[in-house]
């Protein structure tokens, strides 16, 4: 974030609008967004997210437009193939675990490997029932502990600290992390890895298991199955993308919306009650038609980035195949936010900016010249009495909470706001 002294404004919208131009020409005048000192200003807007890759509501659109889910892929990634590849091991990291230790519901059977040995867990511990089982940091490595009463060392092949990771199992073949009140089950294997002076927590299974969860938590499972199964290949390829490209220290990709939402199979109580599944049989269905199936480009698995909606036109992304056109299926569905309607207060945007201090205006020098509007705003000027701040038509709408940079008043009769 910049500050710029109200001196500097008329400079730097000027420049703005001499780069779009190309070169030196004409300035076009800066679109100007009033704000009223109370109440709010009406907007209205297209599209939802970074618009880069593919428009899910914009894949559903191709689905019931006839599109089979390759043909919905090479539309949205213009240039890439699409290849079979064999299964693996991914490791995810559990963001939601926290980075203090790693607990486990306690099973018959769960099974702790360390340090090259193994050691089916007890069900009892001096005779007292063991309730959960977790790995904390002890001394200068890890310790697996059952809860029996209290919190007691348990030593795996004859050692009670472990250098890592601590990998836990069980015969079904999932495990249940605890998770504040809530039982999280997944399949595979919970590992506990020292990171930094704390406990980080993974799952390991395979791919396949894993996007059993992401597909649809990225993408109703009602939806027709071309445009599921066309998540289910670009959720394979940016995982595929992520372990390849740029994976953590000790992991391949995380459960957050940061790499891509992994919620395992189901929530429980601490009883065993169902309070939520996560997979879906449609889902499922779509993860095993497309199975190994990922897009590459030169031979490298593809950034197949994804959002809800791009309002008609993408956006170019940071790779070749992530190209900027206008997309004809993404407003063929109603009801989806391929255009919205939202509002603006002044208190608001200073409360985002205090920099600005008491705001009057909004200033858009420049947007990206593609669709209505002039397309999506490329920055942001926002003046106030305490002086001026730019941002990136997408750092403001983050900011304000907006469902894309793609927007205007509400209504305007021309390209969007008055002109200076």
């Amino acid at each position: 974030m910049e500050r710029v002294r109200p001196a500097q404004l008329i400079a730097v919208l000027a420049a703005a609008l001499a780069l779009l131009a190309g070169g030196p020409a004409p300035a076009v005048a800066a679109e100007v967004v009033p704000l009223p000192a109370s109440g709010e200003l009406a907007i209205e807007g297209r599209g939802f997210g970074h618009g880069r890759g593919m428009s899910q509501w914009g894949a559903y659109g191709a689905a019931v437009s006839g599109l089979s889910y390759d043909r919905i892929l090479a539309h949205y990634y213009r240039g890439t193939s699409l290849v079979v590849r064999d299964d693996l091991q991914l490791r995810v990291r559990v963001t939601a675990a926290g980075d203090d230790e790693t607990v486990l519901a306690a099973v018959p059977g769960l099974t702790a490997t360390a340090s090259g040995a193994s050691l089916t867990l007890p069900l009892s511990i001096e005779g007292w029932r063991v309730t959960a089982w977790r790995v904390v940091r002890g001394g200068a490595g890890l310790v697996l502990q059952g809860r029996a009463r209290t919190w007691r060392d348990v030593s795996v092949g004859g050692l009670v600290s472990h250098a890592g990771p601590v990998r836990l199992t069980s015969p079904a073949g999932t495990v249940r992390l605890v998770l504040g009140a809530t039982y999280r089950e997944y399949r595979g294997a919970v590992e506990a890895v020292a990171a930094g002076p704390g406990v980080g927590t993974r799952v390991v299974g395979s791919l396949e298991s894993y996007l059993r969860s992401v597909v649809p938590a990225e993408m109703p499972a009602s939806w027709p199955a071309a445009a599921v199964q066309a998540q289910a290949v670009a959720a394979r390829s940016y995982a595929w993308w992520q372990r390849t490209e740029e994976p953590g220290g000790w992991y391949d990709t995380c459960d957050s919306t940061r790499c891509q939402v992994f919620t395992g199979v189901a929530d429980y109580t601490s009883v065993g009650d169902l309070l939520r599944r996560y997979e879906h049989p449609a889902s499922d269905a779509a993860v095993a038609a497309t199975a190994g199936r990922l897009l590459v480009h030169d031979g490298v698995p593809a950034f197949a980035q994804f959002g809800s909606a791009n309002g008609g036109w993408t956006v170019r992304g940071s790779r070749p195949y992530l190209q900027a056109f206008e997309d004809p299926y993404d407003g063929v569905v109603s009801g989806s936010p391929h255009t919205w309607r939202a509002s603006l207060s002044a208190s608001d945007v200073a409360a985002a900016y205090p920099a600005a201090g008491r705001v009057n205006a909004l200033l858009v020098p420049a947007r990206d010249g593609l669709g209505a509007w002039g397309g999506r705003i490329a920055s942001v000027v926002i003046e106030g009495s305490a002086g001026s701040v730019t941002v990136s038509g997408e750092e403001f709408r983050i900011a304000l909470g907006l469902r894309s940079s793609w927007w205007r008043p509400a209504g305007a009769d021309r390209s969007a706001g008055s002109r200076r």
